[in-house]
């Protein structure tokens, strides 16, 4: 009777994981392609030069939520496994500080950019250091709580209220927003004024920041034109602004999404289901915690959602 209960155990567990393997599956729609009224040029939507380093960092982040699920699920299935609930919050640690250490290419140090600039500047790079500041803090919540070491309230509530913080912050996390890197206060933010914002050595005609449209010399030919010639063109000049402005202040009262590439559009709904899954992680492990439904399937779905989310970031794509 006993190794019968044991085998529908494990045949849970066994049906489970495949679910979990083939949730992300479902969730990834089966085309990228959009429809033929957001189809862009490649001259209206340029390749992000930071895209690939991107990739990588959502991809080894979810690698470490797949070991983290695997490392949960498999303590939860033997007494003699116990001992995984000291590993796993050290690889939320290890995430935690390699997304601080390597996110961002312009911020040090991967870069040459002080932080300063991205709690000033830069939205994107800020919001990646507060996610990997809640990875760090949920690991060390976790491993006092195997330890003994956490009070009853933040047993129950540590490490599902920042989960749903995390997933919540998703829904400003922005990845089209440009850094500002261009603008001329760059300069104030350089650690080592010899290279430029990513680190690379300027070249001997750069000043490491492109020019202003202040900043452009007039040339000859615009100095030496008549003045007349020069009212008339102005006025066609702002005639023809005109006509061009007609289009874009028609747009914004369309669609929010009417000025969004097929990159941004991914990106947004890629977001969304890490957002979905996120939630879902903080409720399960909140009914796990506090005992509010006491079964054995409880116990092992949050770890099973975080094997889904982490596959999510592994297939994401800009």
């Amino acid at each position: 009777m006993v190794q019968t209960s044991v085998s529908n155990h494990h045949l849970r567990i066994l049906v489970l994981l495949a679910a979990t393997v083939a949730a992300p599956l479902l969730l990834t729609p089966a085309s990228q392609g959009q429809g033929p009224s957001q189809t862009m040029s490649p001259e209206a939507s340029p390749v992000d030069p930071h895209k690939d380093s991107s990739e990588f960092n959502h991809h080894m982040a979810g690698f470490a939520l797949i070991g983290v699920g695997l490392l949960v699920i498999g303590g939860n299935l033997s007494t003699r496994l116990r001992f995984l609930r000291y590993l796993w919050p050290a690889l939320f640690i290890l995430a935690g500080i390699f997304l601080a250490v390597w996110s961002d290419a312009e911020i040090w140090p991967r870069g040459n950019l002080s932080w300063g600039w991205l709690l000033h500047h830069d939205a994107e790079a800020r919001m990646h250091k507060v996610y990997a500041i809640l990875l760090i803090v949920m690991g060390a919540l976790e491993y006092l709580r195997a330890r003994g070491r956490l009070s009853r309230l933040w047993q129950v509530w540590g490490f599902p209220l920042l989960a749903l913080i995390g997933a919540s912050l998703l829904l400003v996390h922005d990845h089209t927003a440009g850094s500002g890197m261009d603008s001329p206060e760059v300069r104030a933010y350089i650690i080592n004024p010899a290279l430029d914002p990513e680190g690379k050595p300027l070249s001997k005609n750069s000043e490491g920041t492109k020019p202003t449209a202040t900043d452009t010399p007039l040339t000859p030919s615009a100095t030496n034109h008549p003045q007349g010639s020069m009212d008339h063109d102005m006025m066609n000049m702002d005639h023809s602004t005109m006509q061009m402005s007609d289009k874009p202040m028609q747009n914004t009262h369309g669609s929010p999404h009417s000025h969004m590439t097929p990159a941004m559009m991914r990106i947004e709904r890629e977001h969304f289901w890490f957002m979905v899954v996120g939630i879902a992680i903080g409720l399960f492990k909140l009914l796990d915690d506090a005992k509010f439904w006491r079964s054995s399937i409880i116990t092992q779905v949050w770890p099973a959602l975080m094997i889904v989310l982490g596959v999510l970031l592994t297939l994401y794509r800009e």
